[in-house]
């Protein structure tokens, strides 16, 4: 008995009722197989956003087909469809489970196992040809809906033990920037951007700049802060709010919708969650690039700590200087200001307050052998941030060095003008090893302190004692956190640093000036640095390496290598262009490739239109396999060619236009409605303010994984704190910009002086000590922790329990102390 003649042997050998019932457990059988891919298909459709063709139905108002109540009742209309066809399998599971058990009852021995091998075979083509079928319509759907998005699983590097599944890849492929669809709708901030940007509409932030001021120095909250608004200024704030109600509603409903419909969201967050819990790997960017790369935790700290155990860079220190360092900077900015040797705005700007350490952290070096790691220290926030920015404005006048390019495009027209007779020379790439790490700090505050006091410009107000105090502090005294351990950087400037490339680029002048008549001598005709990436021409006859050598040789702490032009192109790499010499010709250059190649460089960097079109093509295929529109594409093109070749007269705006931005957390549709909306209620209140729309997406998959160390409670600033009475229950909500800890001991102060002179203080401390507690509430973001913007870190205090068991002996309830403690710190 087989598949072809399995009803005739059924008929001639046995009872017609096992015939019957046969065909019956295949029909049954076969239909429920069918049903199934049928609800697979209609499940796919709804994950994706895709109304089937038997949903499209005909309205008397044509218009009616593109309203969102047309889309909405397809999609309730597909859920009903989902429903039944569910309902219609269990109908189906039952009957053929009822007639399979009566199949089994009219079988004898091992016929019946024999029937269902049969029924399985006959089946199969017809299963799988519903299949096909299914994934044509879906494939139909998906090209008629939307553009079809590639994911290159190539920008994954995964050198960890871990092995990842092929959705992880494909949600890690989208890149750490990828943006998805949020949770919840951030009102919290939402109110602050509108709140703040209402304010420097009218100008009303502008009378109120020295309150901010007065915030920031004595951290202190003025009860009379009245503002009495004109009818103007009601009106926009009215309208601004009446929007952002709107805009939140649309948004809301928004992302309910897309949460729902994308259905690869919801997997992603599930996906990323479990990558964050996986505590043995590290997920980051490589060096170079916007690629991801896995790595193992062990390897990843194993090199990092090669890197710190250099004694001679890095000195490991036993506490954290934070505070007191903070604190000596002030000191000495506040002498300099009342001295007379900086201005207000100096002060204003260096003045550090409620500091953090930087954090290291390592980025691996995908295209090298072994794969090291680069460190880089976030500096952002730290006590010397603001005196870095300061100093680089004002030591930016020393670099005054011809053998510098800006960029890529300076270079290449550089190399375009260069006389025929260079082309004879060859081309060589010398490469300084780590300069960061290994410029001579004190030797480079030597120089900067000669050019500054030696000059025969006019020296600074500053004197050179303090300037170099102030040197120091952005240079030795750069502390950093890495592993829960605190480091000093003996020698070097860190990868983080505002004034870390200015100082590289002052070294590296002086180096050059004192060394520039050996490079005759060396064969050198032609020397350009970006950075730490010098284009050299050398003579036919002189050797690289040997001029490599020589060149280690001028300065114990420069190392160079080079890079040598191919032999046969006459071609070399240099930044994003592709060198390429020709003997008596001159140079032609091309694009060297990156994984992300704007339009406006291939249209600088090519020297040929035949080269630039091939460029153009790529860019297009590229494009389309990102899931850009060709209508898209082309106009970027074209409007980045009339630009430099055609470019419009531009009117200059008149000096009485304000631009005042806008944040709008991005949701789709809803976020450019809102967006044009409150442009256009600016512009018939105020005709003269110029609004310009940013769009901040809050959820990216980078915000998963972070490699830097989380700052200590009692070390945050910026926070939102409470305080619980023990006596009372009564609650204190407070906020500062200094450091937890020590606003904290602001509050224990305030406590000794108002307790009264009766009390036991032991006492007091013991009793409160059992149910005291405090919490601070989280950061809306690291950008609001240096914001000057105060609205936007108001936000509900966390369950954060704060680390110092201090806290838990301040607060001191008004009913505790005659002189009233608890109102005294309102006004702190």
């Amino acid at each position: 008995m087989n598949a072809d003649n399995v009803e005739s042997y059924l008929r001639d050998n046995y009872d017609r009722r096992i015939l019957l019932t046969y065909r019956t457990v295949k029909k049954f059988y076969l239909r429920t197989e069918l049903v199934r891919l049928d609800i697979r298909f209609l499940k796919s459709c709804r994950a994706k956003d895709i109304i089937p063709k038997f949903l499209w139905f005909k309205t008397a108002n044509r218009n009616l087909a593109s309203s969102s109540a047309y889309k909405d009742s397809q999609r309730r209309l597909l859920n009903v469809e989902i429903n039944y066809k569910y309902q219609h399998l269990n109908r189906l599971k039952k009957m053929y489970r009822y007639s399979a058990s009566l199949l089994q009852q009219y079988c004898f021995g091992d016929l019946f196992e024999r029937i269902q091998q049969i029924i399985t075979t006959i089946c199969c083509p017809i299963i799988k040809e519903k299949e096909e079928t299914v994934e044509r319509k879906l494939f139909g759907h998906s090209l008629c809906t939307q553009q079809r998005y590639y994911v290159d699983r190539k920008v994954v590097k995964n050198l960890s033990a871990r092995i990842l599944l092929d959705d992880e890849i494909d949600c890690l492929a989208n890149g750490l920037d990828y943006g998805l669809v949020s949770r919840r709708f951030d009102e919290m901030g939402a109110v602050g951007n509108i709140e703040q940007f209402s304010h420097h509409v009218p100008d009303i932030f502008q009378h109120h700049k020295k309150l901010m001021a007065d915030l920031k120095d004595k951290d202190k909250v003025i009860l009379n802060d009245i503002r009495v608004l004109n009818t103007m200024q009601m009106t926009l704030t009215s309208n601004l709010r009446s929007l952002t109600d709107t805009f939140q509603h649309q948004a809301n409903r928004y992302r309910k919708q897309h949460y729902m419909v994308r259905g690869e969201q919801q997997q992603y967050y599930q996906l990323l969650k479990s990558l964050k819990q996986d505590k043995s790997i590290i997920v980051t960017r490589p060096d170079k690039g916007r690629g991801i790369v896995l790595v193992n935790k062990s390897d990843y700290l194993s090199k990092m700590n090669a890197i710190l155990d250099d004694s001679t860079k890095f000195r490991c220190l036993f506490g954290d200087p934070t505070i007191q360092r903070e604190r000596s900077l002030s000191n000495l900015l506040y002498r300099l200001k009342k001295n007379g040797h900086i201005s207000q705005e100096f002060y204003n700007m260096t003045r550090p307050t409620g500091s953090n350490p930087e954090r290291l952290y390592g980025l691996p070096k995908i295209h090298k052998e072994n794969m090291p790691l680069r460190p880089v220290r976030s500096s952002i926030g730290t006590y010397n941030y603001g005196l870095a920015k300061v100093l680089k404005q004002m030591l930016s006048s020393i670099i005054q060095n011809e053998v510098i390019v800006k960029d890529t495009f300076a270079f290449v027209n550089e190399l375009r003008s260069l006389p025929k007779s260079a082309s004879k020379y060859k081309m060589v790439s010398f490469d300084i090893t780590s300069l960061y790490t290994n410029i001579p700090v004190n030797e480079t505050i030597d120089i900067i302190l000669k050019h500054l006091y030696n000059d025969e410009r006019p020296p600074p107000t500053i004197k050179k004692n303090d300037m170099k105090k102030l040197l120091e502090f952005v240079t030795e005294k750069s502390h950093f956190i890495f592993n829960g351990k605190i480091y000093d950087q003996v020698d070097g400037v860190s990868m983080g640093s505002p004034l870390a490339p200015l100082l590289a680029e002052i070294f590296l002048q002086e180096f050059e000036k004192k060394h520039l008549p050996l490079f005759d001598l060396m064969g050198i005709g032609y020397w350009k640095r970006y950075v730490d990436d010098n284009f050299v021409l050398l003579h036919p006859r002189v050797c690289p390496d040997y001029v490599c050598d020589q060149l280690s040789k001028c300065h114990a702490s420069i190392k160079f290598t080079v890079a040598k032009e191919d032999v046969e192109a006459n071609s070399i790499t240099f930044l994003d262009a592709l060198a390429q010499r020709q003997t008596g010709v001159g140079f032609k250059t091309k694009v060297y490739r990156k994984d992300t190649f704007p339009v406006h460089r291939a249209i600088k960097i090519y020297s040929t239109y035949l080269a630039l079109h091939d460029e153009f093509d790529f860019i297009r295929e590229l494009a389309l396999k990102n899931g850009y529109p060709n209508v898209f594409v082309e106009s970027v093109i074209q409007r980045k060619l009339n630009s430099i070749y055609a470019p419009r007269p531009t009117t200059p705006p008149t000096p009485d236009t304000d631009i005042i931005v806008l944040r709008i957390q991005y949701y789709g549709k809803p976020s450019q409605i809102y967006g044009k909306r409150v442009m256009a209620a600016v512009a018939k209140q105020y005709p003269l303010k110029k609004v310009q729309v940013v769009y901040d997406v809050k959820a990216r998959i980078g915000q998963h994984f972070t490699t830097e160390d989380k700052i200590q409670t009692e070390l945050k600033s910026s926070v939102v704190y409470e305080a619980t009475c023990p006596l009372c229950n009564e609650k204190y909500v407070g906020k500062t910009c200094c450091h937890f800890q020590t606003r904290i001991n602001e509050h224990l102060s305030d406590q000794k002086k108002a307790m009264s002179p009766t009390t036991n203080p032991s006492t007091t401390i013991s009793n409160q000590h059992q149910s005291s507690n405090i919490t601070i509430a989280s950061k809306n973001s690291k950008a609001t922790a240096q914001s000057s913007n105060q609205r936007t870190s108001l936000h509900k205090p966390s369950n954060l329990k704060s680390n110092i068991k201090k806290t838990n002996q301040l607060i001191k309830c008004k009913q505790s102390s005659k002189e009233g403690s608890y109102d005294k710190f309102t006004n702190k």
